[in-house]
């Protein structure tokens, strides 16, 4: 029987030759693309936490009233106005739908009218984050052995007119007080459905401000 010779076809050998060339090739353009992936995601996160850090510290300074914010770490949110002795009903409201907005889960406690500056929220895409605000009132009485001192010019005249917090304001909650600093923090995972809180890779971020009490 007659055998054609000269017929030709692929080895083995040959088909894992063009398996190896191909894994050399498209090796690095994997690791390329997996890295980026990774890298629009670690921006992605980071992005997010310096929005919410900004979201609550502009809703503190300019939309939640002075009095209604309390100092502590974390800070406390209440519709009890300690100087007129009543709860305010609008303000009851906005702290109601603004707070659970800005940190989240776990932000409220056994009473209905008060709030903590600290919960976990998760974004759309499965990341969490831990939000926390800070609150410490710069008070005359902690300050009493050297008490800030304002001072206010006289027109015509070369003299100053001096004034220190306990005369500028009235007291609540048994201080005097003038300037709240305000520390936010921003705390999360870079790993998707992991608290930032059991992550030793977690990051976060501060924003700080002071707020003055421009309605006393």
């Amino acid at each position: 029987m007659y055998r054609n010779r000269n017929r030709q076809g692929i080895t083995f050998v040959e088909v894992i030759l063009a398996f190896l060339i191909l894994g050399v090739i498209f090796l690095p353009i994997f690791f390329f693309l997996t890295g980026a992936v990774k890298d629009t995601e670690r921006f992605y996160t980071e992005t997010t936490a310096i929005s919410r850090a900004k979201f609550i510290m502009d809703s503190m300074m300019f939309q939640i009233p002075w009095w209604a914010i309390k100092d502590g770490n974390p800070c406390g949110f209440t519709s009890y106005n300690s100087v007129s002795k009543k709860t305010v009903a609008g303000v009851s409201s906005l702290v109601k739908r603004a707070v659970p907005k800005m940190f989240g889960d776990g932000c409220t406690t056994g009473n209905p009218e008060e709030f903590k500056g600290d919960g976990l929220f998760v974004c759309r895409k499965g990341f969490q984050y831990r939000a926390r605000a800070k609150v410490v009132d710069l008070d005359y009485d902690s300050t009493s052995a050297n008490p800030v001192v304002f001072s206010i010019p006289i027109p015509g005249s070369p003299n100053r007119h001096e004034f220190q917090i306990n005369q500028l304001v009235s007291k609540r909650d048994d201080k005097f007080n003038l300037i709240k600093k305000i520390v936010v923090q921003v705390k999360w995972s870079n790993a998707k459905n992991k608290d930032p809180d059991s992550d030793p890779l977690a990051r976060s971020i501060f924003l700080v401000g002071f707020k003055s009490d421009l309605e006393g």
